[in-house]
């Protein structure tokens, strides 16, 4: 038998020890993931400071020479406060703006609201134009708010007169047909139709009674159809242009604890009054 020592061969196991790194290493970069996630669900980051401009309303109709105004309405976001001064860009020929006032103190997450009159000249183009109204402070300007401006022709003249079909007695009501004349070489429209009672012309005898009736003693409902109102070239009327007789204006003799017979036999005068506009 062979009594020499026999040399054992280590053995070892690296198995395990390196599923433990591994392990280790999984473990240490969980942490440093869910920090990396969690960053980017933070908060969001706030608005930068800025003014928001808007116009009301947003478009205006005007006759050459005459005035538009609207509303410039300034509106603080993300925070920011100071002095805000406006401009409009992009007006027709002919047109002055003019702000009051001419800059306001905009507070944080408040409003501030200037007056815009646009002025236009009997030579300014006759178009419907698209302009732009903007705010600013130091470096911080605003959107470029849209407006429109639409310049008409000047006003047309035409002639008015009408007709009340029956009589009147106390508690009734007539309806009053206005004729229109229009004079120019093509047809415009017509708004802003007026009546009213100018005089009342009593009788002699209910002069020489001395009865008394006035104005007071009648009531006017004015026109209440669409506008405008087309006329053509010549003289026209409601009746003839298809207006409902609802929608005439109308005259009524009220009815009083007055004695009103002053008022049997007597005479209305009245005025009549609109504005023509070219279409």
């Amino acid at each position: 038998m062979d009594h020499r020592s026999q040399r054992k061969t280590p053995v070892f196991r690296v198995g395990a020890p390196v599923r433990a790194l591994l392990l280790a290493l999984v473990v240490a970069f969980i942490p440093v993931t869910a920090l990396a996630a969690s960053g980017g669900q933070g908060t969001p980051s706030k608005a930068p400071k800025g003014i928001t401009v808007s116009l009301t309303p947003s478009s205006r109709t005007v006759d050459q020479g005459q005035a538009a105004t609207y509303t410039v309405i300034a509106t603080s976001t993300g925070g920011f406060s100071g002095p805000v001064t406006f401009a409009a860009a992009g007006l027709p020929a002919g047109t002055t703006a003019a702000l009051s006032p001419s800059s306001v103190s905009l507070p944080a997450g408040g409003t501030a609201q200037v007056t815009l009159t646009l002025g236009t000249e009997p030579t300014t183009a006759v178009a419907k134009t698209n302009f732009t109204v903007t705010g600013s402070s130091g470096t911080v300007k605003s959107n470029a708010a849209p407006g429109q401006l639409q310049v008409l022709e000047v006003k047309r003249s035409f002639g008015i007169s009408g007709s009340v079909a029956g009589v009147l007695a106390p508690g009734t009501s007539r309806p009053i047909d206005l004729h229109l004349t229009n004079t120019s070489n093509k047809g415009f429209g017509v708004t802003n139709l007026t009546v009213a009672i100018s005089q009342v012309v009593r009788t002699q005898t209910a002069v020489a009674a001395n009865l008394p009736c006035t104005v007071s003693d009648y009531q006017l409902t004015q026109y209440s159809g669409t506008y405008p109102l087309s006329i053509p070239v010549g003289t026209s009327s409601l009746s003839g242009l298809g207006v409902p007789q609802a929608a005439w204006p109308h005259v009524k003799m009220l009815d009083t604890l007055q004695l009103q017979d002053g008022c049997k036999g007597a005479t209305i005068h009245f005025t009549y009054s609109g504005t023509g506009q070219a279409d």
